[in-house]
């Protein structure tokens, strides 16, 4: 048994006898996707309705440096999350599996639009069209997700995010194609990502048991 495991028992051992689940610790990752999205969609709004120029690379400069910035800022925080108190529990590591799978097929979903998004003109799909997919698609992958880590954490009240989450999914989809779309999904990202993020970072215990 390794010494990070033997800290967990004793922190969920010490949470049980106080009557107490033990606090999910991965809302870094809320904040740091979420706001990274926001300000993406913040971006491309505005480029949308021409307010700035888009430049070179059009619209797809803000969601590359999404995934980027977002995958290398994951790792980074990965070991800082991991030696977290309770970062090695059930309900943690439920939760972890389910957002890196999110994480994966998203970016996976993205990748493979950039290749096939204007392969289908020949039945009356514009080029670029598909992308308005990602919203909705998206927030309804983040209300699966946060339904699941809700019950991994025995958080009740996260259930209102995955909640918060699918109205924004519907949204999004009565608004593809359009340059709103964008602004539900800067709205979305803070209300149904950052803000319950900032939420679990506050309840995370410290460094040390």
């Amino acid at each position: 048994m390794t010494e990070d495991i033997r800290d967990d028992l004793a922190y969920v051992k010490a949470l049980a006898e106080e009557g107490r689940d033990t606090p999910l610790v991965g809302g870094v990752y809320y904040v740091l996707w979420g706001g990274l999205v926001a300000l993406a969609s913040l971006v491309v709004y505005v480029q949308a309705l021409d307010l700035v120029d888009a430049g070179a690379f059009g619209w797809y400069a803000p969601w590359i440096a999404v995934f980027v910035i977002g995958w290398i800022g994951s790792m980074a925080l990965g070991r800082r999350t991991s030696a977290k108190p309770g970062a090695a529990t059930l309900g943690n590591r439920t939760a972890g599996a389910v957002w890196f799978a999110v994480g994966v097929f998203m970016t996976g979903f993205w990748l493979t639009l950039m290749v096939v998004h204007d392969n289908f003109e020949f039945v009356g799909v514009p080029p670029n069209f598909l992308f308005s997919l990602m919203f909705p698609i998206g927030f309804g992958v983040y209300g699966v997700a946060f339904y699941a880590t809700a019950t991994a954490g025995r958080l009740s009240w996260l259930k209102w995010s995955a909640v918060a989450a699918w109205i924004c999914s519907a949204i999004a989809l009565s608004l593809m194609a359009t340059a709103h779309q964008f602004l539900v999904g800067a709205i979305g990202s803070i209300v149904c990502i950052v803000l319950p993020g900032l939420i679990m970072m506050r309840s995370e215990p410290s460094e040390v048991v």
